[in-house]
């Protein structure tokens, strides 16, 4: 499905996407990958990887003119998707009032050196480019003299050995301040090889594509030629974004807003926990980066006190329109759902959830009732594993908010009834006084009256956005009926 109606409000390509008829026109060496069909339109040949190459080259020179190389067996940038990201950045600069003297720094920055260029051409911001492969460092360098960009880019080559990813560099320039640090991280790790990507000796030695000749998964809509530190590293992208988080811990606000892009959904929730931990120390927000059939996300987190994670694009309104009186009614579904409740006004209530409660209640009904049936149906003792679980510690649950100071261990255990006995232990610290936990959800609602209904709207304070939807779309099944 495409995620085009859903890209920036300020991306050209949202509205207008590219016209290849008109591209082929122009540009002889675009014509090359394009050919007529019998309804007169002009198709483009996605599935080739120089066909592609030639497709950044192009919108590159027409929409940006930047004149860029893009060698064979390196990654080749989508336009789109990398102004997205520099676009969003540009709402968070713009809602804090930094505006002048902007300085970036592009973590990998590649052999396109693509958001280095496009922000330097598009917004006039300055970059420090980092890269660890000595050629990808060339090339980009290259790429940025073409384009008589030297005084607003410099490109740095850093030793890929070592795990910091941006101390060494800032360091090196110590009476300088960064306004933003952005990444486009390796997705996979090294055990994802051979089931995502197949070699390309023809290109060299240390190529890979994703075009493989399998029966089970089914030819990709583009593709993907790339070197294996393109596309891989050790822990994949949780553990290189986590790298930054080290680092930012101890550059604190030397960058003011720390960025980077996230390939998968599922790498989400973890970095999230993580910046979690360091409790009202950090904000930090995750915004949606949608392009074509690709779907991205922008994490994005400061230490700085002053710099708020906004950014200005305004967010579909969720409300519902429920019976009067609807606020009682909320608040005593959130009160059933373990939320906390405190009401700013008398129209206006705040809500906070440690966990999620809404989701899967078919199965939490179901599993409750196994647990509340007839005791004489429950397993034996002799039939069955026992488990013991010994929560130590002052208990005042303050820190159930997240996992920040608890230890758990789990043990299986033989016995000499052949049975096994797990064992789980939790071990709890108290957060230091006057310290309040982050909730995973804080929502506040609005009702306002109309004639014969409630309109109830929903805005998320912090945490996920599917969250909010879920609860949401939860209220509206039990409270619409």
């Amino acid at each position: 499905m495409s995620q085009k109606n859903e890209m920036h409000p300020r991306n050209p390509y949202k509205n207008k996407p590219p016209d290849f008829k008109a591209l082929a026109i122009e540009y002889p060496e675009f014509r090359k990958f394009c050919h007529y069909v019998s309804n007169g339109k002009v198709l483009f040949d996605f599935k080739k990887d120089a066909a592609v190459r030639c497709l950044t080259q192009t919108l590159l020179k027409k929409d940006f003119r930047l004149n860029v190389e893009l060698p064979t067996g390196h990654l080749v940038p989508r336009v789109p998707q990398k102004l997205n990201y520099c676009l969003l950045i540009d709402d968070i600069l713009k809602a804090n009032e930094i505006t002048k003297n902007v300085v970036g720094i592009d973590i990998g920055t590649g052999t396109s050196c693509i958001h280095a260029l496009i922000g330097a051409r598009h917004f006039g911001w300055k970059f420090v480019a980092t890269d660890g492969d000595e050629k990808s460092v060339q090339v980009a360098h290259d790429n940025v003299a073409r384009n008589d960009m030297n005084d607003s880019i410099c490109v740095v080559h850093v030793n890929p050995a070592v795990k910091t990813v941006l101390i060494d560099v800032i360091n090196s320039m110590q009476d300088s301040d960064f306004s933003f640090c952005m990444c486009n991280p390796p997705f996979f790790e090294k055990s994802e090889q051979n089931d995502r990507f197949c070699e390309e000796p023809s290109v060299s030695q240390d190529t890979y594509t994703n075009n493989l000749s399998s029966e089970v998964r089914s030819a990709p809509h583009s593709e993907t030629i790339a070197s294996s530190a393109e596309l891989y590293v050790d822990g994949g992208e949780i553990a290189f974004v986590n790298r930054i988080i080290d680092d930012s811990v101890c550059l604190r606000d030397r960058v003011k807003i720390y960025t980077t892009m996230i390939g998968r959904k599922s790498s989400l929730k973890p970095l999230q926990q993580r910046l979690q931990r360091f409790g009202e120390d950090v904000k930090f927000m995750v915004h949606p980066l949608n392009q074509g059939k690709t779907k991205r996300w922008m994490l994005a987190w400061t230490f700085a006190k002053s710099i708020s994670l906004t950014t200005l694009i305004k967010d579909r309104p969720v409300s519902l329109q429920l019976p009067k009186p609807a606020i009682m009614r909320i608040m005593q579904e959130i009160s059933r759902l373990d939320g906390r409740l405190t009401q700013e006004s008398s129209s206006v209530i705040v809500a906070e959830f440690k966990s999620v409660t809404w989701t899967n209640q078919r199965a939490r009904k179901k599993a409750n009732a196994l647990l509340l049936g007839n005791l004489t149906k429950r397993p034996k003792w002799d039939t069955s594993n026992v488990a013991c679980e010994a929560n130590m510690g002052v208990g005042d649950g303050r820190d159930s908010f997240s996992d920040a100071g608890n230890f758990v261990e789990s043990k299986s255990i033989s016995t000499f009834k052949e049975f096994t006995v797990d064992n789980a232990t939790q071990a709890y610290f108290p957060l230091p006084p006057g310290e309040t936990p982050r909730p995973i959800v804080r929502i506040r609602i609005n009702v306002n009256s109309e004639n014969l209904f409630d309109v109830v709207s929903f805005d998320l304070i912090f945490g996920s956005k599917q969250h909010l939807h879920q609860l949401v779309q939860y209220l509206k099944n039990l409270l619409c009926r």
